[in-house]
Order: C-alpha cells, then sequence, then structure tokens
C-alpha cells in the first residue's frame, strides 16, 4: 500500500469517496458529509493523504486529511472504500498521520468523533487516544442530538 498526497485534481474524487463512506451517519446527520469545493479549501489548510486503489476499478480506495498547527497534529474525513475496509489502509493512514506529524515536532495528535459513533470512539480508544473534551457538531443538518468528541494521543518523540 502506498500512500500519497493527494493533488487538486483529486478533490472531486474525494469528496465521492468521503460521502459514500459517511453514509453510516445518515442516521443522525443529513445530506453530504463534504464536497469538492471543501476538499480544495482544506488543501490549503493541511493536505489529504490516499491510497489508490491495486485493484480496479481505479480510484481512491482510502483517503484522510490531517494538517500540524504548532506542535499538534491533527487528522480528520478518514474514509475507506466500503469494498476496501477491513484491509488495513485505514490504520495505515493513521499511523501515516501520526507518523508525520512526529516528524514535524509534534507531541500530540488530535481527532473529533462523534458521540454517537460508539464504535469509532472504542476503535481510537485501543489506538490510544483519550477523551479531552466535547464540542458542539454544526458540521451538517442533525436528524437527531449529538456533539463532538475531541479526544487526543500523545506522541512519543522520533528516536534518533
Amino acid at each position: 500500500m502506498t500512500v500519497r498526497t493527494a493533488l487538486p485534481a483529486d478533490a472531486e474524487s474525494i469528496a465521492a469517496l468521503v460521502n459514500r463512506a459517511y453514509e453510516v451517519e445518515a442516521f443522525f446527520v443529513a445530506g453530504d458529509r463534504t464536497d469538492a469545493g471543501e476538499v480544495r479549501r482544506l488543501m490549503n489548510e493541511g493536505r489529504f493523504l490516499v491510497i489508490d486503489r491495486d485493484e480496479p476499478p481505479a480510484g481512491i480506495a482510502g483517503c484522510v486529511f490531517t494538517s500540524v498547527e504548532g506542535d499538534r497534529g491533527y487528522f480528520g474525513m478518514l474514509a475507506v472504500a466500503p469494498e476496501a475496509q477491513r484491509r488495513g489502509l485505514g490504520r495505515v493512514m493513521i499511523e501515516t498521520c501520526e507518523s508525520a506529524a512526529r516528524g514535524a515536532g509534534c507531541r500530540v495528535m488530535t481527532i473529533k468523533v462523534v458521540n454517537l459513533r460508539a464504535d469509532l470512539l472504542r476503535r481510537y480508544e485501543r489506538l490510544g487516544y483519550l477523551v479531552t473534551g466535547t464540542e458542539p457538531y454544526v458540521h451538517r443538518p442533525v436528524i437527531q442530538p449529538c456533539h463532538f468528541v475531541d479526544m487526543e494521543k500523545p506522541l512519543a518523540p522520533l528516536s534518533s
């Protein structure tokens, strides 16, 4: 699996993949998760990492947005095509984000998870992420009340 930095030409494909992967959230939010315009805007604030499919049809099998601010890394919008799930792509992308943040001098990696996604909260806790707080969910119209759970993971320094 090769992880690469997405190009602006990938914005439409990234948006389509994210929206498809995030359909599981239709029970609590309405509408698409993102669009190509937001993906391009985020590319100016950080970068998207992608893994291309290694089998037909051609395209992106997984993606994640990542950024660095001071000594804090962040990743979000992690998405793996439903037919490519359970192959370790998500973990590879998370590890790549954490490694890049560590290399940029970050001490902590942060994420936001919607409280109604208990499966994701447990998964990130198993990966070493700890709950640090909450904040309002204001991204899309909600069907049922929800909020973000802020999580972070201390990043061990790079060994010399």
